[in-house]
């Protein structure tokens, strides 16, 4: 076999390992991006709960809030329980703005989404809320 016979095979080995490495990399991407979006996912939802859990575990606040949804007036301006409420709804705010963040980079689909909006909608609907 000549040299030059030699070098093209092993060229074409080295190509074919080129193209091989190169496919590898594009699937390991792949599972990286997967993988990023649930780590996101599963961050935004143990957002979700502990915002949640802030409600369910402290009593005093769940009423203030059923209160607040009832009757906007029940807590004045500059009571504690005004300014409680205000930084819940902000944080609530910020959590849906980092939701519509990730659906603009693709970690929702649209009907997941459209559920996600729904539910805001009726969040913001209390005359407290606006």
């Amino acid at each position: 076999m000549k040299i030059s016979a030699v070098n093209e095979v092993v060229s074409l080995i080295a190509n074919i390992g080129v193209i091989g490495s190169i496919v590898f990399l594009g699937l390991e991407m792949q599972q990286n991006t997967e993988m990023m979006q649930s780590q996101t996912r599963n961050s935004i939802v143990e957002n979700q709960l502990s915002f949640y859990e802030r409600a369910i575990e402290n009593n005093d606040f769940a009423i203030v809030i059923a209160e607040m949804r009832l009757d906007p007036d029940s807590y004045p301006i500059g009571t504690p329980e005004s300014f409680q409420y205000a930084l819940f709804m902000a944080s609530q705010q910020r959590m849906w703005e980092n939701e519509f963040y990730q659906y603009q980079k693709g970690l929702f689909d649209p009907d997941e989404f459209k559920a996600r909006t729904n539910l805001w909608r009726r969040s913001i609907s209390f005359e407290a809320n606006l």
